[in-house]
């Protein structure tokens, strides 16, 4: 009797030691496969962080050509403007050669443009940092994009909700950054189309505004995506291909970012301008705007 009990206490202990052989090693595996899961992102954020690496590193070399040849260009750029506006005075009484040297005016200053491009787009001036509302910012830009809206008879929608946020960065490059943004959704739409700024409150925990620029055109390109900030890269008959660089470095240089994409429902793309919040700023409460 005396042995049955023992043999029967023995195989419960067995039980036992088994359920907790097999209760620790199901523990292990699962640290197992949260450790792989662990490694497979820290080591996919690695690549991405080398990439972006490599990329400043690129950009920075080739804004560091891009402003030498932009001076270049510049200094004799500026010469045949002078020349030409000493024909443009010398020939009021000749119409057919004055008309020519007008048009080499125009293209002196499409040049001129593309230099000024380059250099925003290589410059690294000191930021000139205050506050300003979200709606500030917007509805300065569409000021300056009103008659190429009218013209075209688009519909811009603004959120409202804009201006219950207050930035802090650098205004005026700031403002440039959206302008290019907004410019090219318009230039994205048909006539008749719609281009939508709204606010993402996805990561205002976190101190970044985000404005949203949507277009309702053909979106981009899945291949084309992780190329469209690069410098002079561009699908358009015109333009220098430095817009979109343009906007990276300037959200880069204020401790923001932007991405691009499609949207999830119907067609056109969107991209996603974020900023830092000033301190004033605070979710869902309203601020005047500035």
């Amino acid at each position: 009797m005396m042995q049955s009990v023992i043999t029967k206490q023995g195989e419960t202990d067995l039980a036992s030691i088994l359920q907790a052989y097999n209760d620790v090693t199901e523990r292990l595996k699962r640290s197992h496969e949260a450790l792989v899961r662990e490694v497979g992102r820290l080591r996919e954020e690695l690549q991405d962080k080398n990439r972006a690496l490599e990329r400043n590193e690129r950009l920075s070399a080739l804004g560091e050509m891009a402003t030498g040849v932009a001076h270049e260009i510049r200094n004799p750029l500026g010469g045949i403007g002078l020349y030409l506006s000493v024909l443009d005075r010398d020939l009021r009484d000749r119409p057919k050669q004055l008309e020519i040297v007008r048009k080499m005016k125009a293209g002196v200053r499409n040049l001129d443009g593309i230099v000024a491009d380059i250099l925003t787009f290589a410059g690294d001036a000191p930021l000139d940092v205050e506050d300003v509302s979200g709606m500030a910012l917007v509805s300065s830009v569409l000021d300056q994009l009103e008659p190429r809206v009218s013209a075209r008879d688009i519909h811009v929608d603004v959120d409202a909700s804009l201006g219950e946020l207050v930035f802090q960065c650098d205004v005026g490059q700031v403002e440039r950054a959206l302008i290019n943004l907004v410019m090219n959704a318009l230039d994205a739409v048909e006539r008749g189309g719609v281009v939508r700024i709204r606010r993402d409150r996805s990561c205002e925990a976190s101190g970044l505004g985000r404005m949203m620029v949507e277009d309702d055109g053909p979106g981009i390109s899945p291949e084309l995506l992780h190329r469209i900030f690069d410098p002079f890269f561009t699908t358009k008959d015109h333009g220098t291909g430095l817009g979109l660089a343009i906007v990276h470095r300037i959200a880069e240089a204020n401790g923001g970012s932007v991405t691009a994409g499609n949207k999830s429902e119907g067609r056109g793309a969107v991209f996603v301008l974020s900023i830092p919040l000033a301190d004033t700023s605070h979710c869902g409460t309203n601020q005047p705007g500035s």
